[in-house]
C-alpha cells in the first residue's frame, strides 16, 4: 500500500507540477494583456440608433399583442432600415419582421451593415461567409455570417441570421487569450465556466497529494529519515566500508539486489515481501536499503564479490546500438552464467555504478588471464536537452589497453539445479536482454536438458548471436521481431516475444522452468502472461537490469 501511495504521490506531483507552470504562464500572460486587449472588442463600438424612433412598421405593435396574447413582451427594433419584433413567450422566442410578419431573417447585405455598424477600426469589410457554428462562439449553432475585416488584429465579427443579433467580435488577441483561459481555468470547452469535472477532479486531486504527502512525511519522521543524527541503513554502512554489496535504485527499495542475510527474526518490508522469495526471507535474506544499521550482524550473499581491474581487450559493433566489449583479468575471478558487475563510471568529481550482465559463460579451463564478455547498448540522447547515457558512452568510447575497474561477481539469476530439476528450460529474453540468457544457455548445453530460447527484438539486425543459437543442437530457438518493415523476416516471426512465446506455450502444455530478461516494458508484459497461464512464480526467475 506504501509503495502504491509513493508512486501515486509522484505521479501526483508531476502532473499538478505541470498544471502549475500552465497556471504561471498564463496568469503571467493576463498580467501583461489586460482585460481590454483579451476581450477581443478593441475595435467594437456600440451602435446608436437601432431601436425604433421615426418610421413605424406595416404591422402595428396592437395588431402583434392579438396575434400573440400570451406574450410576455413585445419589443421593436429596427434592423438596418427594416423592423423587427422580438416576442418573448413563455417558451420561445420570436424574431418577426415588422412588415410582413413573417419569421425574420438577416441577408448577407444586412450583415454587414451590422457589422460595420458595430466596428470602429482601421481596416475594410474583406469577405462574409455563411456558416452554421464556430468555436469561436461558445454554445452558438444556427444559421449566421462571418464578417472578416482586413486590419492589424485580424477581426472578425459573428452576426446571427434568425434575429439580426451581433453576436460578437473577434481577433487574434481573443483566440492567444482564449488558449490562456483554457489553460488557466482548465476548461477546454470554451466556455470559460469555473465549475466542470475536470476543475472538481483536479481539485481532489490536490488534496489526496497533500494528505498522501502528510502521510509519507510522517512515516519519514517515524523512521528518522530526515534526523540528521539518524543511523545510516545497512546499505550506506556497508558502501562507506566500501564492502562489495550491488544496488540499482540507490537505496529506494526497487531493484531487490542489495540481498544480506541477518537475523531472520527481522521484519519484512513491503518491499521484501515483493522482491524476495519466501525461502530466501524463512533464512533470514533481506534488503539492506530497508534497514538500520544497529551494529548487528551482518553477513552478504555475494561474499566472493571483489573489486577488480578490467583491461579492454577487443570492441565490436554487433548491431547499430549494441556493441560486444572482451576484457580480461586475474585467473582468479571466478562467476557463475547469469550473474553481473558494477562498472565504476566516472562522472565528474566521483564514480557512478552501473550494471551489466556476462554475455559468456565462464571459461572451463584455466589460464593466465579470464575473459569477460559483455553486451552494451548505446543509449542516443532522446532529445536535444537530455544527456546520451553515461555509462554506455564512456564504456563504448574506451580503447583496446584501456582498464576500467568493476566490482562483483553478483547476482542469482541462475539456472535450477539439474540434479533437482529435470524439467526444460525456457529462455524469453530482448534485447539487450540477451547477454545473461546467452550465458546461460552455454552453461546448460552441457547439463542435456531440453533448451528453447525466445529471442525479441525490434529488427533482424538486433537479433545478436542469431547464428550461434541456430547451430545449436539441443535448442530449439525461435527469433521474434516486432519491426514488420524489416526486409529480412523469412527466418523470423513477427510482433511482441510474449506474444510469441504465448502462442507456443498454449500448444506445447507442460511443466518448464523459465528465465527472463529485458527491457521494463518487455519484462512487465512477459511476466504477465506467465501469470495469465498460471504458471507457478517459484518456476520463473527474471533479470530486470536492477530498474
Amino acid at each position: 500500500m506504501m509503495r502504491f501511495m509513493q508512486w501515486l504521490h509522484r505521479w501526483l506531483g508531476l502532473v499538478l507540477l505541470v498544471q502549475v507552470i500552465l497556471w504561471l504562464v498564463s496568469g503571467f500572460y493576463f498580467a501583461l494583456q489586460g482585460h481590454h486587449a483579451m476581450s477581443g472588442h478593441q475595435y467594437k463600438t456600440n451602435p446608436t440608433g437601432l431601436v425604433i424612433r421615426q418610421s413605424r412598421p406595416q404591422i402595428d405593435i396592437h395588431e402583434m399583442w392579438e396575434m400573440y396574447p400570451q406574450a410576455l413582451s413585445i419589443k421593436l427594433y429596427r434592423i438596418g432600415q427594416n423592423p423587427q419584433y422580438q416576442i418573448n413567450l413563455p417558451e420561445q422566442q420570436l424574431f418577426l419582421d415588422g412588415n410582413s410578419g413573417e419569421p425574420w431573417f438577416t441577408n448577407a447585405k444586412q450583415a454587414e451593415q451590422l457589422a460595420l455598424a458595430t466596428y470602429d477600426g482601421p481596416g475594410e469589410l474583406e469577405q462574409t461567409s455563411t456558416i452554421t457554428t464556430t468555436a469561436e462562439i461558445f454554445g452558438w449553432q444556427g444559421t449566421g455570417y462571418r464578417i472578416q475585416f482586413r486590419d492589424d488584429l485580424n477581426t472578425r465579427i459573428y452576426v446571427d441570421a434568425s434575429n439580426g443579433r451581433v453576436l460578437d467580435h473577434r481577433n487574434t488577441p481573443w483566440l492567444l487569450a482564449d488558449w490562456a483561459f483554457k489553460l488557466h481555468f482548465m476548461d477546454y470547452s470554451g466556455g470559460r465556466n469555473f465549475n466542470h469535472l475536470l476543475n472538481y477532479t483536479a481539485a481532489f486531486l490536490a488534496l489526496w497529494f497533500t494528505l498522501s504527502g502528510l502521510l509519507l512525511l510522517i512515516r519519514n519522521i517515524r523512521r528518522g529519515d530526515l534526523n540528521p543524527r539518524r543511523k545510516l541503513s545497512i546499505l550506506e554502512a556497508l558502501q562507506r566500508k566500501h564492502q562489495p554489496i550491488a544496488s540499482g535504485c540507490g537505496g529506494g527499495g526497487t531493484c531487490g539486489l542489495c540481498k544480506v542475510i541477518v537475523d531472520s527474526n527481522t521484519p519484512i518490508t513491503d518491499a521484501e515481501q515483493r522482491l524476495i522469495g519466501t525461502a530466501e526471507l524463512a533464512r533470514g535474506v533481506r534488503l539492506a536499503c530497508q534497514h538500520r544499521d544497529h551494529g548487528q550482524a551482518v553477513q552478504l550473499l555475494n561474499s566472493d564479490a571483489k573489486r577488480y581491474e578490467l583491461t579492454l581487450t577487443q570492441r565490436q559493433p554487433l548491431s547499430p546500438l549494441i556493441t560486444e566489449l572482451r576484457f580480461t583479468v586475474a585467473k582468479s575471478f571466478e562467476y557463475r552464467a547469469g550473474q553481473f558487475m558494477q562498472f565504476e563510471i566516472p562522472h565528474e568529481s566521483s564514480y557512478l555504478m552501473r550494471n551489466y550482465s556476462f554475455a559468456k559463460t565462464p571459461d572451463s579451463g584455466r589460464s593466465d588471464r579470464t575473459e569477460l564478455v559483455f553486451l552494451i547498448r548505446t543509449m542516443p540522447a532522446p532529445s536535444l536537452n537530455v544527456p546520451v547515457g553515461i555509462g554506455s558512452s564512456y564504456l563504448c568510447q574506451l580503447q583496446p589497453g584501456d582498464t576500467v575497474c568493476a566490482t562483483g561477481p553478483f547476482g542469482d539469476f541462475l539456472t535450477t539445479d539439474p540434479t533437482v530439476s529435470a524439467r526444460p528450460q525456457i529462455y524469453i529474453a530482448g534485447g539487450v536482454g540477451i547477454a545473461p540468457i546467452r550465458a546461460l544457455v552455454q552453461a546448460e548445453s552441457a547439463q542435456g536438458r531440453a533448451m528453447h530460447l525466445f529471442h525479441g527484438a525490434r529488427t533482424s539486425a538486433e537479433l545478436i548471436y542469431r547464428d550461434e543459437f541456430v547451430a545449436m543442437a539441443n535448442l530449439h530457438y525461435v527469433p521474434v521481431i516486432s519491426d514488420t518493415t524489416d526486409q529480412d523476416i523469412e527466418q523470423v516471426q513477427l510482433g511482441n516475444i510474449d506474444v510469441a512465446a504465448a502462442q507456443w506455450l498454449q500448444n506445447h502444455p507442460g511443466d518448464y522452468d523459465f528465465y527472463v530478461c529485458g527491457p521494463p516494458a518487455m519484462l512487465q508484459a512477459t511476466l504477465a502472461m506467465l501469470a495469465s497461464l498460471n504458471v507457478d512464480s517459484a518456476r520463473i526467475r527474471f533479470d530486470d537490469f536492477g530498474i
